[in-house]
């Protein structure tokens, strides 16, 4: 019985251990993040631009890409800015769109979400225009493979196979307690 106990012990820790470790390691899948990772940042006739991208790591699928406009001298947020997100990658089609403070959870950015239908480099370029002109930030990405399909859904495959352990586990501590075996009695 105490052999049993101790062996019951050890699959609930390992199971717990399991879960938590599944929880870490692919609960973060979502692109819409309102920062990120800075890819960008410099002053531009006028602007401090900083640009931050997410997922992070920079990869393939759905994109966020949100930029901080500010006045470079006083580092105050220009809300008002009109900003466009280029992405432009040899042989594929350029991707164009207008980041809004409308896209963005944190309004002090503009965000646009795009995306991105292939890995590898990416041209990235930031248009913005305001009370200080026009201004134009480019620099290069790294895009790596797009996660597989099952990532985003692991979650929903493996919610069941908790629930049937849980209910296992629950019928073999139920069944020890009230000293039920299963096993019928012949006479």
């Amino acid at each position: 019985m105490q052999i049993a106990k101790c062996k019951l012990r050890r699959f609930l820790q390992f199971a717990f251990c399991s879960l938590q470790f599944a929880i870490c390691f692919f609960g973060c899948t979502s692109a819409r993040a309102d920062g990120g990772s800075v890819r960008l940042s410099e002053k531009k006739d006028g602007y401090r631009i900083t640009v931050f991208s997410a997922p992070s790591p920079f990869r393939a699928g759905p994109v966020d890409i949100s930029v901080l406009v500010q006045d470079a001298v006083t580092g105050a947020p220009l809300p008002q800015a009109r900003v466009i997100v280029r992405m432009t990658k040899i042989g594929q089609p350029a991707l164009e769109y207008p980041a809004t403070q409308e896209g963005a959870t944190n309004k002090l950015l503009h965000a646009a979400q795009l995306e991105l239908p292939a890995p590898g480099r990416w041209q990235l370029e930031v248009r913005v225009e305001g009370l200080h002109g026009s201004a134009v930030l480019a620099g290069e990405v790294e895009a790596f493979e797009r996660l597989p399909r099952w990532h985003s859904l692991w979650l929903w495959i493996t919610w069941p196979a908790l629930a049937i352990a849980l209910f296992c586990i629950h019928e073999l501590l139920a069944r020890r307690k009230f000293g039920i075996t299963g096993r019928t009695h012949v006479r």
